[in-house]
């Protein structure tokens, strides 16, 4: 892989410091320190195991599929794109060589990860968005909107360095059950912090931000309660649920075809024209 270019001239401001070669522009909080933790224990079990803690590798591929088509059919052959909440930089590394390639994080294990893909990468919160307005063709914010404190003042940070008719792509979970993450069981202070659906994302983009929702399509069904497509009562949930998982083990795509056919989608992905 050849070196990456200097791509300082797309900074508003210089970072604070550099730490392997990654422009920090945000100071450690009790949030930031949140998410080292998720990504750290990510890491840990992945190190050892090869496996992601947090979500099966067949439903991860599928999640990253249903976006990457967005963003090819959007980005015309290749475009400047920024990657809010790159992570390790697996769906930027499915793009061609013809896209330029930013992401930003706030994990620096995930950081080296992506920086290492030939991505252009730097440590910041959105709040703290380093790069200068109307900077990019396209961004895409994937699995993020749902852990901001502040989610319009994060959609505003996105939003400025995005050009005028550049595309947003925001992927996040569908219609979730939320309860999970108030369990004292619940390793973690900041997990999720709300979902979305279709409504909720046309009133944030259209009458909040006077932006254009272009489509919206959610992706990949999951054995999850509180995403059952029929009417079946409480008690019998877990049940079927049950039946469905021993189908796995003995043919996986009977098992697929089952969880399609009984749950509903475990994420929306969104596309938004400036």
């Amino acid at each position: 892989m050849g070196e990456m270019k200097d791509r300082g001239d797309i900074y508003e401001a210089s970072p604070m410091e550099l730490i392997d070669g990654i422009p920090i522009f945000s100071e450690l909080s009790e949030y930031i320190q949140n998410y080292e933790k998720i990504s750290a224990d990510h890491l840990a079990r992945m190190g050892k195991t090869g496996e992601n803690p947090f979500i099966p590798e067949d439903v991860w591929l599928e999640l990253e599929s249903s976006t990457k088509e967005l963003i090819l059919k959007y980005a015309e052959g290749g475009c400047r794109i920024l990657d809010v909440g790159v992570g390790l930089g697996r769906l930027l590394a499915l793009l061609p060589p013809a896209f330029e390639k930013y992401g930003m994080d706030i994990s620096l294990g995930y950081l080296k990860i992506a920086q290492s893909k030939g991505i252009n990468v730097c440590y910041s919160l959105i709040e703290d968005m380093p790069y200068k307005k109307n900077a990019f063709d396209m961004v895409v914010c994937t699995d993020v909107l749902e852990h901001v404190l502040d989610l319009n003042l994060a959609c505003d940070r996105i939003l400025s360095v995005l050009k005028d008719n550049g595309i947003l792509i925001a992927r996040v979970p569908y219609r979730e059950d939320l309860s999970p993450y108030l369990s004292p069981d619940c390793p973690y202070k900041f997990v999720h912090l709300r979902s979305f659906d279709e409504y909720s994302l046309r009133l944030l983009f259209e009458r909040v931000f006077n932006c254009e929702v272009l489509e919206y399509s959610t992706a990949v069904p999951v054995m999850q309660s509180s995403l059952f497509k029929h009417h079946v009562p409480t008690p019998i949930r877990p049940l079927i649920g049950s039946a469905i998982h021993r189908v796995k083990p003995a043919n996986k795509w009977i098992y697929r075809y089952l969880v399609r056919s009984f749950f509903n989608p475990c994420v929306i992905n969104c596309v938004v024209r400036k």
